[in-house]
């Protein structure tokens, strides 16, 4: 998680594969979820196999593997509004 947070921080792209799809994307939060209580990682997604691409989407922290943090930087952008309690 610790790699996770520093690319928030830094705004560095990730990559990573989720429920067997890889995707890249640029990290702006990680939380809680208020009702589950899991992790849950706000992303604003460059690639991916989804249709609605690119655009917001949340990810499951636990369910992310092979997560890798980029050298290429990102600016950050204005999120939709979600409730997250924060783990910054």
């Amino acid at each position: 998680m610790a790699d996770l947070r520093g690319a928030i921080r830094h705004y560095r792209v990730i990559r990573f594969t989720y429920e067997g799809r890889k995707y890249e994307a640029e990290p702006h939060e990680l939380g809680r979820n208020p009702v589950t209580g899991t992790y849950e990682v706000r992303t604003w997604v460059r690639k991916g196999p989804d249709d609605d691409l690119p655009g917001w989407k949340t990810f499951h922290y636990w369910k992310m593997r092979a997560l890798d943090v980029m050298p290429d930087r990102f600016l950050p952008r204005v999120a939709k509004p979600q409730t997250l309690e924060f783990a910054g």
